[in-house]
């Protein structure tokens, strides 16, 4: 028996699904949930109703339905395949159709003669573009950002020391109060800033003339720089609007650094012809207002000793702080001292409520412990959770990091399927926010699991579209990287 879902084949008997650039196996309890679900197309099936009628024949826990939907969402290479209610349960949002004997027949065209098969290997080309289209228009491909903007930090230039942390934190209350702008307009978050600049090559004195490099990492179609000038009821921010191929300019003056950062929000807003509505949460951050934290910052992913030390010392002080906790777990990663970061983990968990971009940063880091362990079932396990968290945001950066570490960890398993697929979604969620490294580095990863498929001529077109694009925007991060895959390619190709 088969059905046709969207765009794809269901061979119930063979346990297949089929598209048009592949097909792929499904497992026996995957398959049951899938056809559970998409026989009751639109309706909302609970937890305990798939447990009930899956797994009847054996005592499982929760995890086992998490994980079918994850492979469903998987196979699809779409997370809107089934949306998540939560305390509700699972709804099906594509429909199902039988294929009839008739319509069966009609697919082993393909095996007349090549005169035949050119005719209907068209028609058939037809009808899938205009089912691609239904299919996809709702799927995360087709998002689009009208514009997307990169705050910098604010370079200080007040007359007396006790304002140290205005250039991150000032750059955090700035980032807050854009938390009014419409869906359509994408603010990269603070967290993302320092890696932004460090592989752009920005140094903290950064000038006007360095600010091209952050466009062509980022993907960004406005970077605000600023700087801020004055004294104690006297303050000058003086702003810059960098476009790609201009830049706006002006100063703002207010008794408040407060006060001054709220007008330049208002600015950019008509700025980009966007409104911008008010939530009342737009509080100095806390963490930023300490120079400890500032000075840790400030060396974050160029010093990391240094930056290490200034959080250890800040978080003597600071014990409940859970932003501290994850960037010192993240550079304990980094050196290596991954049973430290560990602990700090697990302290960070027993410290978060109902922030679900932090429990997602949280699973995510824990997966990355896993498989600095070579854990990789705990560490899928991990970034499973962090993705679920994160299921109904629009978090993309994170989900496609998420993505990305999903497809490393199946490859290590030699999960060749499962890993293209990741990489795939991870690619999907990257081109949301057009962000070039993030995009390229990813088609590098595809390249590298089709090469170890057997697809060379597809995998060199993959890596060559990456190669071209890294070296047209000059993006020497990826330098290494490419010139890895690169002899990883040569050497597929002379066996």
């Amino acid at each position: 028996m088969k059905y046709q879902i969207g765009n794809f084949v269901l061979d119930v008997q063979a346990r297949t699904l089929s598209a048009i650039d592949g097909c792929q196996n499904i497992r026996p309890k995957t398959l049951a949930v899938l056809l559970y679900l998409a026989q009751r197309s639109g309706e909302i099936v609970s937890k305990q109703e798939l447990l009930d009628n899956v797994w009847d024949d054996v005592k499982v826990d929760d995890g086992v339905v998490f994980q079918s939907v994850r492979d469903i969402r998987q196979l699809f290479s779409s997370p809107q395949i089934i949306q998540n209610f939560p305390r509700k349960g699972y709804q099906f949002t594509t429909q199902i159709h039988l294929i009839t004997c008739q319509e069966e027949r009609f697919r082993t065209i393909f095996s007349m003669d090549n005169v035949k098969r050119l005719k209907y290997f068209f028609i058939v080309v037809i009808i899938l573009l205009v089912l691609l289209k239904l299919f996809y228009k709702t799927d995360v491909i087709d998002i689009k950002y009208d514009q997307r903007i990169v705050v910098l930090p604010i370079k200080n230039s007040v007359t007396y020391t006790e304002n140290k942390w205005l250039y991150l934190g000032g750059m955090e209350q700035l980032i807050a109060k854009l938390g009014g702008l419409p869906d359509s307009i994408f603010v990269y978050q603070g967290i993302y800033i320092p890696r932004l600049m460090h592989t752009a090559g920005l140094k903290r004195s950064f000038n006007s003339n360095d600010i091209s490099k952050i466009f062509t990492v980022s993907g960004a179609s406005l970077i605000v720089e600023t700087e801020m000038y004055g004294n104690v009821s006297d303050y000058k921010l003086v702003y810059k609007f960098h476009l790609i191929n201009d830049v706006k300019q002006g100063v703002i003056i207010d008794s408040s650094i407060n006060g001054a950062l709220t007008k330049l929000s208002e600015k950019i807003a008509i700025f980009i012809n966007s409104p911008l509505q008010r939530s009342g949460n737009v509080a100095a951050i806390k963490e930023f207002s300490d120079t400890l934290f500032a000075e840790a910052m400030i060396s974050y992913e160029t010093d990391w000793q240094t930056s290490i030390s200034f959080f250890e010392s800040y978080i003597t002080l600071n014990p409940d702080s859970v932003i501290a906790l994850l960037y010192l777990s993240k550079l304990y990663l980094w050196n290596e001292q991954v049973e430290q970061a560990s602990q700090l983990l697990g302290k960070a968990t027993k410290l978060i409520t109902d922030n679900q971009q932090e429990v997602a940063r949280i699973k995510l880091l824990k997966g990355r412990v896993a498989a600095k362990q070579k854990h990789w079932l705990q560490a899928l396990k991990y970034y499973g959770q962090a993705a679920k968290s994160i299921d109904n945001s629009n978090e993309w950066l994170l989900k496609a990091r998420i993505a990305e570490e999903q497809g490393l960890a199946y490859l290590q398993q030699n999960l060749l399927d499962e890993s293209y697929q990741a990489f795939n979604l991870a690619l999907s969620f990257y081109k949301i926010v057009q962000t070039p490294i993030g995009i390229n580095s990813t088609k590098l990863h595809l390249a590298n699991v089709l090469f170890q498929q057997g697809k060379i001529e597809e995998a060199t077109k993959v890596y060559q579209q990456a190669q071209q694009n890294i070296q047209h925007i000059q993006l020497k991060f990826l330098y290494s990287m490419l010139e890895k895959y690169g002899n990883k390619l040569n050497q597929y190709k002379t066996l």
